[in-house]
């Protein structure tokens, strides 16, 4: 039978770690899987943002603020177990807010651009919008759902030119409240979404003039 000595046995070790974490660190360097697997941002009732994202289970998630006050969440792969289910709350400050993801394993880049008011000063209170929000699909597709105050009128275009989903939204009689629609990216790979809302000011018919105001604006490049 074979006996190891100590300095031996010690060094031996030492080779087998040395090797594990190296084939470790190749295996996290050379892994081409997508962190970030989906995400959905969304407004509630109240005007309050948040985005709920999942990522795979060796995820590292950080947030941090920038300069220009936009929103960075950072994905880093960790040979540890993680949570792969996330929610962050975020808040319209300037009428805007803007929030990225960046996967450290590619160097990929989501960027999300909102344009809306904080209805939150307001008590959550809107004319025409009531919540939506966007889930980014597998496919590349993304699904919108809204939902809309009582006798709102909801009309869908697309604007080919400036490839634009437009949602206008005026003061009539509906029946339905809760809308989805499956929207895809233009031909640069963005998509582009506003809510445009008619507003009607005036106390007789004759006199009535109409205000559009387009917000929520929502621009996804990733």
């Amino acid at each position: 039978m074979k006996k190891f000595t100590p300095y031996f046995l010690a060094l031996s070790l030492s080779v087998i770690f040395a090797s594990c974490s190296s084939n470790e660190a190749e295996v996290i360097e050379n892994n081409p899987e997508n962190l970030l697997q989906s995400y959905t941002l969304k407004r509630d009732a109240t005007g309050a943002y948040s985005i709920d994202f999942n990522t795979t289970d060796n995820t590292d998630v950080t947030t941090v603020t920038n300069v220009d006050n936009s929103k960075e969440i950072i994905l880093a792969e960790t040979p540890q177990k993680t949570a792969t289910k996330h929610s962050n709350d975020f808040s319209i400050e300037n009428d805007h807010l803007k929030i990225g993801f960046l996967e450290t394993n590619k160097g990929k880049q989501t960027q999300i651009s909102v344009k809306d008011e904080n209805i939150t000063f307001a008590k959550g209170i809107t004319e025409f919008l009531n919540s939506y929000s966007i889930t980014a699909n597998e496919n590349g597709t993304y699904l919108l759902k809204f939902t809309v105050n009582d006798n709102v009128t909801t009309d869908f275009l697309y604007n080919e030119e400036l490839e634009i989903y437009e949602i206008h939204l005026s003061n009539g009689e509906a029946t339905e409240n809760t809308f989805s629609r499956e929207l895809e990216t233009g031909s640069d790979k963005v998509l582009r979404l506003n809510f445009v809302n008619h507003k009607l000011s005036g106390k007789l018919l004759e006199d009535a003039v109409v205000t559009v105001i387009k917000k929520p604006e929502v621009i996804i490049q990733s």
